[in-house]
């Protein structure tokens, strides 16, 4: 099944610098004109009629109709030109508790948000914006799964005090504490700390480490209050900006 659908998305072309370009925008005035619509359907409490759209926008019911046509159109090609993009994400979270092809679904859902927030005049390509939404989406379907099994609270505590007694027993002694060593810091039997660990191992943790290197927290990729895509690709491409004006200086310029 994943064989056969790599092979299908394998034959679809990649876009073009301009045709990217001319997609996008073509997809821009398809999403304009959406938002206008729903802005009247808030005001009338009823869908609008063609005329009232047109009179909305400012085209033609002809022009609105085409505009339409051609944005979804253009953001098929724009889906499909990108959906070895999307297996490249997923191929990073496999093994997460979701199956490859549901990984590849919820990146593609990532990749249509990201085709429909895109901006060509930004200055940055389409696979660089869209990996982001990519990358939320597919970690946001994982952090859904994950909060299906969580530890109590009280379990939880007690293993951050775990790796807390761990990590400081390495910085003085050099070597990872014994399981007695452990259960003597806390004040708690050997029984009890084999149980808290292997209720650690049965459970599903948003403090699983994902990604490539796995250097990231699922849980931090998925607060409530994470940063956006588009705000996370302005900090890099910024960190981008800051490191190419850098590179030039000497230390003391720095």
């Amino acid at each position: 099944m994943v064989r056969i659908y790599l092979q299908e998305i394998g034959q679809y072309p990649l876009l073009k610098p301009d045709e990217e370009i001319a997609y996008a925008r073509q997809v821009q005035q398809m999403i304009a004109i959406e938002q206008s619509k729903n802005e009247l359907i808030q005001q009338l409490d009823r869908e609008p009629t063609m005329t009232e759209l047109a009179n909305a926008v400012e085209k033609t019911e002809t022009q609105i109709r085409a505009a339409l046509h051609l944005g979804q159109k253009a953001k098929q090609k724009m889906v499909t030109a990108n959906l070895r993009l999307v297996v490249s994400v997923a191929k990073k979270y496999q093994n997460r508790n979701l199956e490859f092809l549901d990984l590849i679904q919820e990146g593609a859902i990532g990749l249509q948000r990201g085709i429909e927030k895109f901006d060509p005049n930004r200055g940055y390509k389409l696979s660089t914006y869209a990996y982001w939404w990519i990358r939320q989406e597919i970690t946001r379907a994982i952090a859904e799964q994950s909060r299906t099994i969580r530890l109590p609270v009280h379990i939880t505590e007690i293993l951050t005090k775990i790796k807390k007694v761990q990590r400081e027993s390495f910085q003085k002694l050099g070597r990872h504490a014994t399981a007695e060593e452990i259960a003597s810091a806390l004040n708690i039997s050997t029984d009890k700390l084999r149980e808290y660990l292997t209720a650690s191992r049965t459970a599903i943790s948003l403090n699983k480490q994902v990604g490539d290197e796995k250097e990231t927290e699922l849980g931090e990729i998925l607060a409530s209050d994470a940063a956006s895509p588009e705000k996370l690709l302005s900090q890099e491409l910024l960190s981008q900006d800051v490191a190419k004006f850098l590179e030039p200086l000497t230390p003391i310029q720095r």
